[in-house]
């Protein structure tokens, strides 16, 4: 009840920041610059956006075939979709629909939901690590090359330094077996409140944490093969802005290519809206001031962003619909073949 209650006031937030901004800018000029991309810059935009996804889904599927698990591509990619849909739909850093793809997989196939924990866990730390690896080298080509408020350079240091050293410390205890799941849930159980809970979970968070040392151990080969994925979709993310501007002639280099992504992402890590809703658009226009470009532009470029990744979420809306649909009727036939 109370995360339901936090989710409605946050779309709330999200939807008063939303009309805000539209009311502050030129709406019908913002609209007119969506015209302008035309149908071939969508096209060109939208196709990107398949494109990360259906690489995302051939990384996801290496990792599960490394652990033995060889399943329809297809079947992986809704999957796959389907999380990206609640992971976006969650006022969260990136995450969210984890869980969901684990059960997904777990219930169509009847495979052990630990292994299919393990492979999503991997695939996560994966996707996360290749975008801190263009955030940072975005941050490092930001601080070179432009001379930011010491407010934002503080904040732009010390939540890179916090990132690196939290992926490094998960490294680490993957690669050298030091039970960095474990330990956290151990310290969580030393809460009362949390003692009978810490209790029963960790033996699965054990076996999780033994399964996932294999990817970067036993499988490792295969685990660097779906890491070079991951980082192939960063760069497919990095010149987004780069395709939608390009249809309004307008060419960035690289260094400011670096400066929205790096700040983008960062901005996104902090997001508590859903699908980072308001927040996004405020943030855009501001960051995309930062390297001369109006306000109206840049809020054309994040409704287009916007309506791409709501095209998705409503790809994995009819994915989930039919699977559930699917999945009832099965159920309904095995029945009535046992009435027989």
């Amino acid at each position: 009840m109370k995360r339901r209650f936090l989710i409605i006031v946050s779309t709330i937030i999200g939807v008063i920041l939303l009309f805000l901004i539209f009311y502050l800018v030129n709406a019908t000029l913002v609209f007119s610059h969506m015209v302008k991309v035309g149908p071939l810059g969508i096209g060109v935009f939208v196709g990107n956006a398949i494109l990360i996804m259906v690489v995302g889904g051939i990384s996801w599927q290496i990792i599960l075939r490394a652990y033995g698990h060889y399943l329809p591509f297809w079947d992986v990619l809704k999957i796959k979709t389907i999380g990206f849909a609640v992971s976006y739909l969650t006022p969260s850093m990136y995450v969210g629909g984890e869980p969901i793809r684990i059960y997904l997989l777990g219930k169509k196939y009847g495979v052990s939901m630990t292994r299919i924990g393990a492979t999503v866990v991997v695939d996560k730390f994966l996707e996360l690590g290749a975008g801190l690896f263009y955030i940072l080298m975005g941050s490092i080509f930001v601080l070179i090359r432009y001379s930011l408020p010491w407010q934002l350079f503080v904040i732009l240091v010390f939540i890179n330094a916090a990132l690196v050293g939290v992926m490094v410390l998960l490294l680490v205890g993957f690669v050298w077996r030091t039970r960095p799941f474990s330990t956290v849930v151990a310290l969580v159980g030393k809460v009362k409140p949390f003692k009978k809970i810490v209790r029963i979970a960790m033996p699965t968070v054990l076996r999780l944490e033994r399964e996932i040392y294999s990817a970067f151990g036993k499988y490792g080969k295969k685990t660097l093969r779906a890491f070079f994925l991951n980082l192939l979709i960063g760069g497919l993310v990095f010149v987004k802005p780069a395709i939608f501007f390009y249809f309004l002639n307008t060419l960035f280099n690289l260094s400011q290519l670096a400066l929205l992504f790096a700040l983008t992402h960062l901005l996104l890590a902090l997001q508590f809206t859903p699908g980072a809703l308001g927040i996004f658009e405020w943030g855009e226009v501001g960051i995309f001031g930062l390297i001369g470009v109006k306000s109206e532009r840049a809020l054309a470029y994040s409704l287009m962003v916007r309506i791409t990744d709501l095209m998705m979420v409503a790809a994995a809306g009819v994915i989930g619909l039919h699977m559930g649909v699917k999945y009832f009727w099965g159920r309904r036939k095995n029945e009535d073949m046992r009435g027989f």
